[in-house]
Formats: structure tokens, C-alpha cells, sequence
């Protein structure tokens, strides 16, 4: 029972057809998966940044009010406050790319930590044993 050179040829290019399919499918759940993440990090760190917004808001709300009092001015204690608004502006914006590369770092930090632990839920549902070359990996990401 020999089959044509043809035939194999057909069941070759139907297979490989189906692989490269596969292989396509596999690549766009990974992509969503990634943007999901991605997302998921980028939303979690704007709710902080709002609620700390609002937090060093009122702080430098009650700031304000304090100084106004002390110096029975009101409006001694918002411009002192805004002083120090603008003090912090300066040093943000002259910082400008100092904070841009460690918000980079942080993000794609967490983005690879979390590959780590799901890589690590895989590989223990799995109940394979973990090269140690990740666990490595691990340990110089939780240092930072």
C-alpha cells in the first residue's frame, strides 16, 4: 500500500497549511493576552495615580488652611502652597526623562513578572521541575 507522490505531497501541504493556522491563532491569543495585561497593569496604576492625586491634593489642602492660620492669612497658605507646586512642576519637568525610563522600567517589570508567575502556574500544573535559569531570572527581578 505505497501512496502516490502526489498524495504525500497533498497531506504534506494540508498538514503544514493547518500548522501555519494553528500557529497564526496561537499568536493572536498570545497578542491578546499580552494587551490584556498590558491593560490591566496601565489600569490598576491609574486608579493609584488618582487616588494618590486626590490624596496629596487634600493634604496640601489642609496644608494651606494650616499656614492661612498661621499666619492669619488665608491666602498666604494657598500661595506658600502653590510655591510648592511649582517647585515640584520644575523638578518633574527637568526630571522629564529620568521619570519616563523608570515608568518604562516599571511597567515592563511588571508585564515580565507576570509572565514569570504564569510560566511558573504552567510549569507546576504541569508538574514539571523549573530550569534553574528562570529561577534566576526571578531572584534579579525581585531585587529591584
Amino acid at each position: 500500500m505505497r501512496q502516490e507522490p502526489e498524495e504525500i505531497l497533498n497531506q504534506f501541504k494540508e498538514r503544514l497549511l493547518s500548522y501555519i493556522g494553528v500557529k497564526v491563532e496561537l499568536f493572536k491569543l498570545d497578542a491578546y493576552e499580552r494587551i490584556a495585561k498590558i491593560i490591566a497593569i496601565l489600569s490598576h496604576s491609574l486608579i493609584l495615580m488618582l487616588l494618590s492625586l486626590f490624596l496629596i491634593l487634600f493634604l496640601f489642602f489642609t496644608l494651606a488652611f494650616f499656614l492661612g492660620e498661621l499666619f492669619n492669612r488665608t491666602y498666604i497658605g494657598f500661595f506658600i502652597v502653590a510655591c510648592i507646586y511649582l517647585l515640584l512642576f520644575i523638578i518633574a519637568y527637568r526630571m522629564k526623562k529620568r521619570i519616563q525610563t523608570g515608568i518604562m522600567n516599571m511597567i515592563i517589570g511588571a508585564i515580565q513578572e507576570k509572565e514569570e508567575e504564569d510560566n511558573d502556574e504552567t510549569h507546576d500544573l504541569s508538574g514539571n521541575e523549573q530550569p534553574t535559569a528562570t529561577n534566576n531570572t526571578t531572584a534579579t527581578t525581585d531585587r529591584r
